[in-house]
């Protein structure tokens, strides 16, 4: 493993140490579920962790990214990722969110359904978080009215508030599909370059 990997792998560590909620008590007995967590606009979220399937660096200093011409925004272009080349999408973009922390925080994650896979950059990752499933609730009235078609549910532990994103309810949206855009669009978007380096959860 190469000393770029390596030092993905601990920044990896280190956010979970600093954002993870507490894990459940060994004396608690209740059932834990655990998950992929992640940053976007400022709102904490958390996936399964079978549904992110690799964690990825993004650097936007160099250009390893293949752009696609005739594309929506959100379509910052292809990667090839183990031999298969993906789309990667800004979730920001995509969902109307605004990022809250410099570029060189944002992280990439994987996501596959059946045949379909995307890579969708975040914000950041917070790591690995670990909750009890009695403190799982049915998404309310506070969960962002953008992110509400993908909320699963929400978890309050530890004094933190992370909402369940499925992942791949975004791969199954009409709208993830609907990539052409309109001439005035294309006058509009600009080409982003971005270096990816692989790293497994």
């Amino acid at each position: 493993m190469n000393s770029a990997a390596l030092r993905l792998l601990q920044n990896i560590q280190d956010a979970t140490e600093l954002n993870a909620a507490p894990m459940p008590s060994k004396e608690s007995a209740e059932p834990a579920w655990q998950g992929i967590g992640f940053q976007l606009g400022g709102v904490r979220l958390v996936s399964p962790m079978g549904e992110v399937g690799e964690l990825m660096h993004l650097n936007s200093q160099s250009a390893r990214l293949a752009p696609l011409p005739g594309v929506k925004p959100w379509v910052l272009g292809i990667s090839n990722i183990r031999g298969e080349l993906i789309p990667i999408i800004d979730l920001h973009t995509f969902l109307g969110l605004a990022p809250t922390l410099p570029a060189s925080h944002a992280r990439v994650l994987v996501v596959k359904d059946g045949d379909v896979a995307a890579g969708f950059v975040v914000e950041q990752s917070l790591g690995i978080q670990h909750f009890v499933l009695s403190s799982f609730e049915p998404p309310g009235s506070d969960v962002p009215q953008m992110l509400a078609p993908y909320v699963k549910g929400v978890y309050r532990h530890g004094g933190r508030v992370f909402y369940e994103l499925q992942l791949k309810a975004i791969l199954q949206d009409p709208r993830f599909f609907e990539v052409a855009q309109t001439p005035a669009q294309e006058d509009e978007s600009s080409d982003m370059q971005m270096d990816l380096h692989e790293v497994r959860p």
